[in-house]
Parts: structure tokens; sequence; C-alpha cells
């Protein structure tokens, strides 16, 4: 394919490729750049702000008014991304590409501050239990009945004995689970040690959209894959820009002129018909390069330069026999930091009288 088009170009316009998606591509893009770095670099006032939460003893803890402020910035900072490159008019193909990766991070930075938020309320429950007020927890005393004092008296003793011995057991297998949900689950890294800069960068660079306190990580970078990985992305986008300058580019700007001189509704129907049935395959062909580049090499060569074990970035969708399946198989980004790691999705329960509660990992 690519050699028949080398060939066209060269007998219709003297060169082996045309630039028209080039030129398009390559617009706005030190723009693009600054301000996708500016867009990343601006998600870490997450840490400061978790730090905030987590010293504060007043109305900035993470379950008053710190996760109110959260939402807040989240909310301000993407409204403020996304509209970013529509005030400069930027050309479509940079809209996309800067709106796509700030919805990324916003899952991303999403997941950081919730997951952060629920523990440094863990944290404080543990210390609670570690500083126990200065009220008994025993069961209420009952008095001896005046038909048998001497069985009732023994009866309560021995009831206020079992009860104290299981509250101290449910205490102590209380604090165990506390403990166990703030240790990561290889148990190299606990809450809050992971509040510092590196661990933040290092999660920002993971290919995962799902938080966690530790991921479990190879033995070293190969540094042949990673050269594959990368030459692979560029070829991919090569096929790209042909695909869409041979294929797509000369169907869309035939139909489009097509279109300005018909009057009839009839036949303007026609030529949509007829160009959408010659977009099919090209945009079927683009839509496999797109998913190939994303989920097998540019988010293969960030686990290669992080050392990230986990490569389950996708099953096989393919086959996939409905919309739901195809969902969950095509993106495995979401739920693919292990089996053995789950992130807590924590939701206000009215029944458990205005506590927060972990319902279950993912």
């Amino acid at each position: 394919m690519v050699i028949s088009s080398m060939l066209r170009n060269i007998k219709d316009t003297g060169h082996p490729l045309r630039v028209r998606i080039w030129s398009l591509l390559s617009t706005n893009v030190w723009h693009l750049g600054f301000s996708d770095l500016a867009m990343v670099l601006s998600t870490g006032i997450n840490l400061p702000l978790h730090r905030v939460f987590k010293a504060s003893n007043g109305w900035l803890r993470w379950f008053k008014g710190g996760i109110i402020v959260q939402s807040l910035f989240e909310a301000i900072w993407l409204a403020f991304w996304v509209s970013w490159p529509f005030l400069f008019g930027w050309t479509w193909t940079a809209q996309v590409f800067l709106t796509l990766h700030t919805l990324t991070f916003f899952m991303k930075m999403h997941s950081y501050a919730f997951y952060n938020g629920y523990l440094s309320e863990t944290l404080r429950r543990l210390s609670a239990l570690d500083n126990p007020s200065q009220e008994s927890r025993a069961s209420a005393y009952k008095y001896p009945s005046p038909r048998s004092p001497l069985k009732e008296s023994l009866d309560q003793t021995l009831t206020s004995d079992r009860d104290k011995e299981k509250q101290e057991q449910t205490l102590k297998s209380l604090r165990e689970d506390l403990a166990f949900e703030l240790t990561s689950p290889l148990g190299q890294v606990t809450y809050p040690n992971n509040l510092t800069l590196y661990n933040y960068v290092d999660y920002v660079l993971c290919p995962t959209l799902c938080y966690e306190l530790e991921y479990p990580r190879t033995e070293g970078v190969r540094f042949m894959e990673l050269f594959s990985k990368v030459l692979a992305i560029f070829g991919c986008i090569f096929l790209l820009i042909v695909v869409s300058e041979d294929f797509i580019l000369p169907v869309m700007l035939e139909s489009a002129f097509r279109l300005e001189n018909v009057q009839i509704l009839s036949e303007a129907g026609l030529i949509l018909a007829e160009s959408v049935s010659q977009l099919l395959f090209p945009f079927m062909v683009t839509f496999l390069l797109v998913f190939l580049v994303i989920f097998e090499y540019v988010l293969g060569a960030m686990a290669e330069i992080t050392c990230f074990a986990d490569r389950h970035f996708y099953s096989d969708w393919w086959n996939s026999t409905e919309v739901a399946g195809l969902s969950s198989l095509e993106n495995g980004t979401f739920q693919s930091t292990t089996s053995s790691v789950g992130t807590y999705i924590v939701l206000h329960d009215p029944i458990s009288h205005g506590k927060w509660l972990p319902l279950s990992p993912f």
C-alpha cells in the first residue's frame, strides 16, 4: 500500500509523499507541547492539597471540607484545560489531542485524590483506636434480681467478661484491617509516606488510571524492547498519514465539492451514502492503527521506561459478542494494576449514619 501510494504521488506531484495532512498535524505543535506540559504539571497541585487535608483537624479534613475543595478544584481544572485549545482557535487535531489527554489526566488525578483522601480518614480511625477515649466500652450493668441475687450476679460477671473479651478481639481485628489498608500489597510503602513528589511523578508516568501505593515492577529496562516500541509508534503514525492522505482526505474533499453544487435533496443523500461507503474501510484501518499505537506501543513504551510489570492493557475485544464486553476488554488500563490490587470506591452510606465506607475493590 505504501509503495503504491508513493509511486502514485511521484506520478502526480513528482514527490513520494503528500504533505497536506502533515501540515495539519504540525500546526500549533509548539503551543500544543508547552500547553500539554503545563496541564500535566498543574495536576501536581494535588500533592500539597492532600498534605493539607491530612494535617488538618478542622473543616479541611477530607470528609468535611476537603472533598468539597478537591471537587471544586477538579471542576475548575477540567473546564479550564478543555476550553484552552478552543480559545486560541487551534486546528482540530490539536484540540482533540489536548482534550483527550486532559480527560486522561483528569481520571488519574481523581483516582489519586480520592484514594489518598480515603486513606487519610483511615489513618485517623487507626489513630483514634491507638488513643481511646476515657469512656468505658463495657456493656451496661444489670442489677441482680431479688429472686436469685447470687446467681444473677455470677451470670452478669461471666457475661461482662465475655463481652469484654469479644470487644477486645473486635478492636484488635479492626486495628489490623485498618493497618492493612494503609500498606501497599507488596508491603514496602505505607500511607502517608507515599505523599512525596517522587511517588506522584512515578504515578504520572505509569501507564495506569488507578492509583495504588505501590506497583509490581520488572527487574530493569529492556532497551531493545523500548527501541522497538518507539520505532513502531513512528511507523504507525506514518501509516496513519498515508491512509489519511490517499483514502480519506480525497473522498472528503470531493464530496464537499459535489455537495456545494447540488440542489436536490435525494442527490445529496446519494453523495453522502457513496462517501460513507468509500470511507468505511479507511476508517476501520485508522481505528485499528490508533488502537495499536496507543494501547500496544505508547503504553508499552511507558511501561518499559517505568519498569511497570502489569502489561495487560487490553484483552481480545475483537471476540466480543456485546457492547458491554467490548468496552471492558478494549481498555484494560482502568483495571490494570493487578488482580490482587483493589482500588476502593468510597461512597456515602445513609444507613451508616453519615460514615464513609469502602464498598468494594475493582
